[in-house]
């Protein structure tokens, strides 16, 4: 059976495809359930030419950037920075010892991100002006689980969840990153209850029979809203983000 979507048709983001709010191309916000499957979908929109942008990976690259890292430090010590054997190159954040201090301490959290967010959304707001700018994408895709929280929605035309049912999204976090079910749970409180964020997308995507039929239900959904190739623009030429450059 095919994954379920649902269409909102009765909000500001809704009705029929385009004119976008950058240009000629939609920007779709992708989010879900921790463990739901939102890489895999946002794999196969890159194989459709989308250009995706990884809030992860964008956020990861800035915690080594020196602005972002002095500000790090400052507030949470010394203590989050790696030990290297590269004694002579810069110090880096250690994210495993920073998520065990933020993800512990709302506080510490929201510290964090009043230093990050306002970096990682003028990131983004380059990445989709140059991606509209170039013309050779289908669109963009801001694959960014807090999304909502962070209120990068307003860049987007169309936000997409993806879900799973707790059973299969435990599973995988488990066997893909070593998550216990607390370990599950305390990242799952740190963002907006998951039924808050299915009310607020412009489609649901149930993700619970495997990746081709996930596959499938993400090229169907595409093919509604973004503009079709052009000569020039085959099929399969979007990619993910690269980090973003040294400041």
């Amino acid at each position: 059976m095919a994954p379920r979507t649902r269409r909102h048709f009765n909000r500001d983001r809704g009705g029929r495809p385009g004119p976008w709010k950058h240009g000629a191309i939609p920007v779709v916000g992708l989010i879900g359930g921790i463990g739901g499957g939102k890489s895999l979908a946002a794999a196969a929109l890159t194989r459709r030419g989308a250009f995706v942008i990884d809030a992860d990976a964008v956020g990861h690259a800035l915690l080594d950037q020196t602005p972002v890292r002095e500000r790090v430090v400052e507030r949470f010590g010394t203590g989050v920075l790696a030990k290297t054997a590269d004694s002579d190159g810069p110090p880096h954040i250690d994210r495993r010892a920073l998520g065990e201090i933020v993800f512990s301490q709302p506080s510490a959290l929201c510290d964090l991100e009043t230093i990050l967010h306002p970096v990682m959304r003028r990131t983004f707001e380059r990445a989709i002006a140059r991606t509209v700018r170039r013309g050779k994408a289908r669109g963009v895709v801001l694959d960014a689980a807090i999304l909502l929280e962070a209120e990068w929605d307003s860049l987007c035309d169309r936000v997409f969840f993806i879900d799973a049912p707790r059973e299969q999204r435990l599973a995988r976090v488990a066997e893909g990153r070593g998550w216990t079910e607390s370990t599950l749970e305390a990242r799952e409180r740190a963002q907006l209850p998951l039924d808050q964020k299915r009310q607020k997308a412009d489609e649901v995507i149930l993700n619970a029979d495997g990746p081709e039929a996930l596959e499938a239900a993400m090229g169907r959904l595409w093919e509604r809203i973004a503009p079709p190739d052009r000569s020039d623009r085959a099929q399969g030429t979007g990619r993910r983000s690269p980090a973003p450059p040294p400041r």
